[in-house]
């Protein structure tokens, strides 16, 4: 009868292993060798199962253990095997998960290239200006973020102007409250009456739409939906035509429901979108932005050592933010700051235009 081994090399001890272990217990030296002539593998199976040694022993015949001992190793090995195999298991979904995020984003680059991950801000940045920089026919922007800080529009007046010069049409979408904000209305006017040659168009809509930038409808960078915890200004740059030409088609849409601008800019009286990007500007807001962002991610079912890890600080320093929020609305839990969230003139304001370098050329194309 064959025994199944509890090594972690799953071999049983067969019959003739069996019967060498019996020939070395009598020491029956005559027969240990013809089994071991004729079997060569069985003293390896005893030796593995730790069943005999061969140190010290004369006349040559293997020396043998106590069985029990023998056996009760092997169980002890059994069940440490079994158990790492069950934390395994365990492992295998998240495993799972975190390869199949990478072979598909794989898959999207190598599929003829219809889509590559841009995994920062900066390789944002360095794409799209690659792309940007290369239109020959059309340029069509969609920036819901708000006002243009200045060094950004300083920046984007000569990128702009020279494909202009090339021949290239312009046309940009805006959020609506850059019609208070005097820097991006100055640059508005600027670009919309260049004297000789081509002009940009612009127009503004109330309300949050998408961000795209197309350019001459072949290519597009759209903001990062896919990956899980994507870091901030994340994109993806698309090449597949039917993709591009579904979103130019968005953007058109979005397009036809704005209203032509020029750069004039209009009385406080007149606005029309409450919810503006500059969120100081709204009565009643008494979060920072960073607060706001962490509010949102309050909401989400992510735990707080997850959103802590997102924000790059430690549980302790992020478990004292949300003490300040909690002491901000005077209240104690948290079911009671996500309430006071949800009804607070804060959580309607628009935090999407850029705070600063890092992503910024993703946010402002045209």
């Amino acid at each position: 009868m064959a025994i199944t081994s509890a090594h972690g090399s799953g071999r049983e001890l067969s019959a003739e292993a069996l019967r060498l272990f019996g020939a070395c217990a009598i020491r029956d030296i005559e027969q240990v060798e013809r089994i071991t002539t004729a079997h060569p593998t069985a003293q390896t199976e005893l030796l593995d199962w730790g069943l005999i040694t061969l140190e010290d022993q004369p006349g040559g015949v293997p020396g043998v253990r106590d069985p029990k001992q023998a056996v009760q190793q092997r169980t002890a090995e059994l069940f440490a095997e079994a158990e790492a195999r069950v934390a395994l298991l365990r492992q295998l979904p998240d495993i799972a998960s975190q390869l199949s995020q990478h072979y598909e984003a794989v898959q999207l680059r190598v599929a003829g290239c219809a889509s590559v991950y841009l995994d920062s801000g900066e390789a944002a940045n360095a794409r799209l200006q690659d792309v940007v920089g290369g239109a020959q026919r059309e340029i069509l922007a969609a920036q819901p973020g708000g006002p243009r800080d200045q060094a950004l529009l300083d920046k984007a007046m000569p990128r702009d102007s020279a494909a202009l010069d090339r021949g290239v049409v312009l046309r940009t979408v805006y959020r609506d409250t850059v019609r208070d904000h005097a820097p991006t209305a100055g640059y508005v006017q600027a670009m919309t009456n260049r004297g000789p040659g081509r002009s940009a168009q612009y127009r503004t809509l109330p309300g949050k739409f998408e961000r795209m930038i197309i350019v001459d409808r072949e290519a597009a960078v759209v903001p990062d939906y896919i990956v899980a915890e994507s870091p901030p200004h994340a994109a993806w740059l698309i090449t597949d035509p039917a993709a591009v030409a579904v979103l130019a088609r968005a953007f058109e849409q979005t397009w036809m429901r704005a209203e032509p601008w020029v750069g004039d800019l209009r009385t406080r009286g007149d606005a029309r979108d409450t919810v503006g990007s500059a969120a100081s500007a709204m009565v009643g807001v008494r979060t920072t932005r960073r607060q706001r962002e962490i509010m949102r991610n309050l909401c989400t079912p992510a735990s707080h050592s997850t959103i802590a890890r997102r924000f790059g600080v430690s549980d302790r320093k992020f478990a004292d933010e949300v003490a300040a929020l909690k002491a901000l609305w005077g209240v104690s839990t948290m079911n009671e700051l996500i309430y006071q969230w949800a009804l607070s003139v804060d959580n309607k304001a628009d935090d999407s235009a850029p705070t600063g370098p890092v992503g910024a050329e993703y946010e402002q194309t045209a």
